[in-house]
């Protein structure tokens, strides 16, 4: 999988650290999953190399803009050991940022309108803080403590990575910190 699956594997390093240390996320995992870190460690990656790339803004009711951006990674809802997570290349978890295009209303030519960061939740895209959410939010999924969020077409995504960081966050962020710390000395 080259430089891509080397970004996938330190991720995955760092979510089985998680999983496997006694704290508020390896906690609430336990909760769905008597031993997380045996059932993430079943899990297989694929890359979707022909997953959406664009941001799609569009006009909604009054003056409300709406951006959809590129879905970032998806997986079969209650897979649960033996899953799958699919990654899209163009996506947040390898790209900080994506074209944006304009859709019409009334269904003509989108129209071109720059770049847009991407993030997941609070984190850039393509930092390890993103990817080790991703593949968080995913394993919610998979072991079916999440509920579906397929399409994200209500906004269901961004409170299942809501409800990802209430539990998650500090862990996200130190396992960062001690990559980051030891990578100075």
């Amino acid at each position: 999988m080259g430089k891509p699956g080397q970004k996938i594997l330190r991720a995955r390093e760092r979510v089985l650290e998680i999983l496997q240390g006694e704290n508020a996320c390896s906690a609430w995992y336990r909760g769905k999953d008597s031993n997380p870190a045996d059932t993430f460690r079943t899990l297989s990656f694929d890359m979707d190399h022909k997953g959406e790339e664009l941001v799609l803004e569009s006009k909604g009711a009054g003056d409300l803009t709406i951006f959809r951006n590129p879905y970032v990674a998806r997986v079969f809802q209650g897979d649960g050991r033996y899953g799958r997570i699919t990654i899209n290349t163009n996506g947040a978890f390898f790209s900080p940022m994506a074209t944006m295009v304009e859709e019409q209303i009334d269904g003509g030519a989108r129209s071109l309108r720059g770049t847009r960061l991407l993030r997941v939740g609070p984190y850039a895209g393509d930092t390890l803080q993103a990817q080790i959410l991703t593949l968080l939010h995913e394993f919610g999924h998979i072991v079916d403590l999440l509920p579906t969020d397929e399409g994200d077409l209500d906004g269901k995504s961004k409170q299942n990575t809501a409800e990802v960081l209430r539990f998650c966050r500090a862990e996200v962020e130190s396992k960062v910190r001690r990559n980051t710390l030891s990578a100075m000395r």
